[in-house]
């Protein structure tokens, strides 16, 4: 598949758990909230804008006079609150193989920031980024939290994390987090992120079923085909600054124009993708450098105006931030297979 367009949409299902929620808590959910209980749609796409998700979780934070909304939220998540993905996880036969599939079909449940995984050293990290933007507390608390106790649901013994990091401020008091999660949990991070030891990914699922998570898998291709991509805007987006390299430096301007848009809708496009255009003229430049550097004809300071730099100097300096390393030193490694 190619690049995800994010549609920074929660489903229907999981906007329920919210719903519900308010009603066990004694309210009355429609009017606290001012929306109609969600009603799921058919194919499982439907849901909410991730901003009118936190609006949501805001106002009945406030009804609640629960700052930790999204901690206590979080623990009532059921597999029905995630959709297909729900039962898949649940037919997986361990952990590691279920956070796979997770990975996989994120955008299922959670099509706003993509979650990717990080190898360490006797575990692994799931890690959210900011390049989506940063939803907030009670948004990432009620994720992550989720998380955390699906995965507990699903295995036959408790599953413990090693860390968990948040983008966010820390809270007032920390001790509630790290007694639900039971591990040191640290606050303004770069990341989000939850790490997982190795002894917990081997550990079996109360309800593998290897048939069934074949049959709902194919389901769960079948709705990720239907979410939109953008590999077709991106790579036009790379072509046009291609060309028009060769003149000097590209604007977000000309290559709209280019493309028959205008620069607003060029960047919204882009947004919505995760990039931006000073990502893909860097990107281009960078792919475009790297043939460059193989050809020895080519001095560096051809290169930099190939690459529509007026100094050579600005090219280094952009290629150092790259790679950690200058353009000479870059042609001595491909020169000798280093």
């Amino acid at each position: 598949m190619g690049q995800p367009l994010h549609r920074r949409i929660i489903p229907d299902t999981f906007v329920q758990m919210l719903f519900e929620y308010l009603e066990q808590q004694g309210h009355a959910p429609e009017s606290v909230l001012g929306l109609p209980w969600p009603v799921p749609q058919a194919n499982g796409l439907g849901g909410i804008p991730i901003e009118q998700w936190v609006s949501l979780l805001e106002r009945a934070s406030a009804c609640l006079h629960d700052p930790l909304l999204g901690l206590h939220l979080g623990q009532t998540i059921t597999p029905r609150h995630i959709g297909v993905l729900g039962y898949v996880l649940l037919a997986s036969p361990n952990l590691a193989s279920a956070l796979t599939r997770l990975e996989r079909y994120q955008r299922l449940v959670y099509d706003v920031t993509p979650m990717h995984r990080r190898d360490g050293d006797g575990y692994i990290d799931l890690v959210w980024g900011d390049e989506q933007g940063r939803p907030g507390t009670l948004s990432d608390d009620t994720s992550i939290t989720a998380l955390m106790h699906f995965c507990r649901g699903l295995t036959q013994h408790p599953v413990y994390p090693r860390e968990v990091h948040f983008l966010n401020p820390a809270p007032a008091d920390v001790a509630p987090y790290r007694e639900y999660f039971g591990c040191p949990v640290l606050f303004d991070q770069p990341e989000t992120m939850v790490r997982v030891g190795i002894e917990a990914l081997a550990m079996p699922l109360k309800s593998a079923d290897p048939g069934l998570v074949a049959l709902l898998e194919s389901q769960a291709d079948q709705l990720l085909e239907q979410l939109p991509q953008e590999y077709a805007f991106i790579d036009r987006v790379r072509k046009t600054t291609v060309l028009q390299l060769h003149e000097g430096e590209p604007s977000v301007e000309t290559v709209a124009s280019s493309l028959c848009c205008t620069s607003r809708t060029l960047q919204r496009h882009l947004r919505l993708a995760g990039t931006s255009f000073r990502q893909e003229l860097a990107t281009v430049r960078q792919q475009m450098a790297d043939t460059y550097l193989q050809d020895t004809r080519l001095n560096i300071a051809d290169i930099a105006l190939l690459l529509g730099y007026s100094e050579h100097s600005a090219f280094t300096r952009s290629y150092r931030q790259w790679t950690g390393m200058t353009p000479q030193q870059a042609r001595h490694d491909m020169s000798t297979g280093a």
